[in-house]
């Protein structure tokens, strides 16, 4: 199996994990610290769509070039995802639990992000962020099998961010840096330009 972290102590994977609120949003932090020092970043939304994120407008507008500022880095954003909002029973959130959970749909809107992300890779972007791609591949949308032969054509010097609630134990072992968000407490629902 080739490595995917290679043998060098640099950042080469990180993975934000847990089932708290604050894993996409490290990875706007990041984006925003790589951009600001004239680093390429590609951001690839797995299951989200762009209407349904409060940060889709600021992402588009960054991605479109408004920073205008020499120096800055290109952003690429895709989403990729089936919407989820009101599709549920009786107009719920439909989760990957409920009846209607998984579509074939699904699995196609994963398999784009999938070649969003390794022409990302394949550019070679110094940052490559895959938001929600752990649960998507963890429920089945995708198999490990069509995600692990992407992941593994990461090369020095890119940095690639996976998001998810947990990751598979080969993953966990490539990884150069894991953090972890722990819901101790939370308001009971997702406050839009917030939460979500």
């Amino acid at each position: 199996m080739t490595s995917l972290a290679g043998a060098s102590t640099q950042e080469r994977i990180r993975l934000y994990l847990g089932t708290g609120c604050g894993k996409t949003t490290a990875t706007f932090g990041l984006a925003i610290r790589a951009l600001s020092k004239g680093k390429n970043v590609t951001m690839v939304f797995f299951d989200k769509l762009e209407e349904n994120s409060s940060e889709g407008r600021a992402l588009r507008l960054l991605s479109e070039g408004r920073a205008g500022s020499p120096g800055f880095g290109k952003l690429t954003v895709n989403y990729t995802g089936v919407n989820r909002l009101g599709t549920g029973p009786k107009g719920s959130f439909r989760l990957y639990s409920s009846p209607n959970g998984i579509l074939p749909e699904d699995g196609d809107a994963a398999r784009d992000g999938l070649g969003y992300l390794k022409a990302g890779l394949d550019r070679g972007d110094e940052i490559v962020i895959a938001d929600e791609l752990l649960d998507v591949a963890r429920v089945g949308i995708v198999g490990w099998d069509e995600v692990r032969p992407v992941l593994e054509s990461r090369r020095d010097p890119t940095v690639l961010v996976l998001t998810g609630r947990r990751a598979p134990d080969w993953l966990m072992e490539e990884a150069t840096t894991i953090s972890t968000t722990v819901q101790l407490k939370h308001h009971g629902r997702a406050i839009e330009g917030i939460d979500c």
